[in-house]
This record gives C-alpha cells, sequence and structure tokens, in this order.
C-alpha cells in the first residue's frame, strides 16, 4: 500500500493482503484503492494523527504514525 500524508511525503506499508481492505487478486490492476485499520490519536483542525496500532517495526519495534486529512478516513463495520 502506498500513499502520501498531509505533507505530501510518500509512505508505503507492506504485508499480507489481509491487512488491507478492498478485494486484492494476483490479477488485480494496480494501483488500486484499497483501505487499512489505523487507530486515531488525535484530531486537530482537518488533520487527524493515526497510528498502526497492528503494524510495528523499526529498531525499537514502534508503531507507524501519520497524520492523514481528517475526511480520508471511514468507520468500519463492527465485527
Amino acid at each position: 500500500m502506498e500513499f502520501a500524508d498531509v505533507y505530501d511525503r510518500p509512505h508505503q506499508l507492506v504485508g499480507k493482503t489481509a491487512y488491507f481492505g478492498g478485494d486484492l487478486q494476483p490479477t488485480s490492476l494496480y494501483p488500486c484503492p484499497t483501505s487499512i485499520q489505523c487507530t486515531i490519536e488525535e484530531i486537530a483542525d482537518d488533520v487527524a494523527t493515526v497510528s498502526t496500532w497492528w503494524l510495528q517495526g523499526g529498531p525499537n519495534d514502534t508503531r507507524f504514525v501519520f497524520d492523514v486529512w481528517l475526511d480520508t478516513l471511514t468507520p468500519i463495520a463492527d465485527a
């Protein structure tokens, strides 16, 4: 998954297709829309700071944290 944050910095999240929403198949044409589960840490104006609580990495096994536009977020359905 590739996206740009509110500052236009590119980010890439790599994982199994089960981590991402959408119907990704080996024959899918790319780029294609998808989604990823995150936690909203803070909201300021139209910017949401989100983290990937389930996806960690780096030398200290830290969460990935991004600033994204609030209107790009959608709620998930109750499981």
